[in-house]
């Protein structure tokens, strides 16, 4: 084990962990994604006891995830630490794989989404394990988080054939140590619009799928403004519509004969992802009703459902100690927030897994200039230690009152 404080120890790997290139192929061809950081990670855990597995991803096994496992002293409750591999691409950076601390900063591509909690976490589970700990101590660090999660899901599917559970999943997303207890989930739907191409001069003998193009955005923002409208939701407000990607015309003097749009839906806790195609295609049929001759199509292309943290149980006392454990004499306690953005902390709730999301964060997230505080990043290993060992002892209370 370090001789460095908890705290000193993840600034150190941190600065390891951005060093390593772990941008996503699938969002940039050609990048390494996430076989190099994985292995190094693996065997700095396996140095520390715990028994290690790489999980490649059904889809790409190029895409490795990393299990490892630490069996405590006695039986008891089982915590799962998570987070992710993969950052998103370079463009516009100046030396993003060259960590540097300045004013308070980690800078470095990955230092908030999210090496620094990942590197807290690694700490943490190292320290636990080498103190001795009743019940389990889970890591892992998946793949792909960036876009499709297939190594959450690989991950989730490798626990499972293990015969692996647990009562709560500790996700370190930057969060500025508050504690996301809900996020929003997304639907995005194709729709192509099929008209009749013609000249621009005579656009009687045409259908033009630019003009329908037209009337399916404004569509696309009454049903936004009609959400918002809504009863909003005390923490993440309202759900949302958004147009992101369109296409349409081919030349000059030519009516368009087909136009394609990108629909982004942003969804609530109790509202299902899917039915975003139905309401598309229920903007396109008000569209198409007024064009004669047009036709339309739309195809759900990918969704992830929203999320709301389990208020009762395990997670929410582990949230409870967390939150404790990072409240200082004089200051306020962690907040219960909300993000507009999805995460993976549904994929584990769905897969019965509740989730606890508070990581160190900074600013730049997928920007020229990304950062993390330093002040954060040294605070979270030792407060997910308290937390963690909170959690274990009280697991072992309720035992113990169940046997009384």
């Amino acid at each position: 084990m370090s001789d460095l404080s908890p705290g000193d120890d993840a600034l150190e790997l941190a600065r390891l962990l951005v060093s390593i290139d772990s941008v996503s192929p699938s969002l940039v061809p050609g990048a390494p994604g996430e076989g190099a950081i994985a292995a190094v990670i693996a065997q700095r855990l396996e140095g520390a006891g715990f028994a290690v597995d790489l999980v490649p991803a059904p889809e790409d096994p190029r895409r490795v995830s990393v299990v490892a496992v630490h069996e405590g002293s006695e039986p008891g409750r089982t915590v799962v630490f998570n987070g992710h591999l993969d950052t998103v691409g370079v463009e516009g950076m100046d030396a993003p794989f060259t960590p540097r601390v300045e004013d308070g900063k980690l800078f470095g591509r990955g230092t908030s989404d999210m090496k620094a909690g990942l590197a807290g976490l690694i700490v943490a589970a190292e320290r636990l394990a080498g103190e001795g700990h009743p019940g389990t101590v889970v890591f892992t660090a998946v793949a792909d988080e960036e876009d499709a999660s297939v190594g959450a899901a690989a991950v989730l599917q490798h626990l499972a054939d293990r015969g692996v559970t647990a009562e709560v999943c500790l996700i370190a997303e930057p969060t500025w140590l508050d504690r996301v207890a809900a996020h929003r989930g997304y639907a995005v739907v194709e729709a192509t619009l099929q008209g009749t191409a013609g000249h621009s001069s005579q656009p009687a003998l045409s259908v033009d799928a630019l003009r329908a193009l037209g009337h399916v955005l404004q569509e696309v923002e009454l049903a936004d403004q009609e959400l918002r409208q809504r009863p909003a939701h005390p923490l993440l407000e309202s759900g949302s519509f958004t147009a992101t990607v369109v296409r349409a015309g081919t030349a000059p003097f030519t009516i368009a004969a087909e136009a394609t749009v990108v629909v982004e839906r942003r969804t609530l806790p109790g509202e299902r992802a899917e039915d975003a195609l139905v309401e598309v295609r229920a903007m396109l049929g008000a569209v198409a009703a007024r064009t004669p001759g047009l036709r339309t199509d739309a195809r759900l292309t990918h969704h992830r459902e929203a999320w709301e943290a389990d208020e009762q149980g395990p997670a929410a006392r582990f949230a409870e100690f967390l939150a404790a454990a990072l409240t200082r004499d004089g200051e306020t306690v962690p907040a219960a927030i909300g993000a507009p953005y999805w995460m993976e902390s549904a994929l584990w709730q769905a897969a019965g897994i509740a989730t606890v999301v508070c990581g160190p964060a900074g600013g730049g997230l997928h920007a020229a200039e990304e950062w993390v505080d330093v002040e954060q990043l040294r605070r979270f290993p030792e407060a997910v230690m308290a937390a963690t060992r909170d959690a274990l002892a009280d697991a072992r209370t309720n035992a113990d009152a169940r046997e009384e």
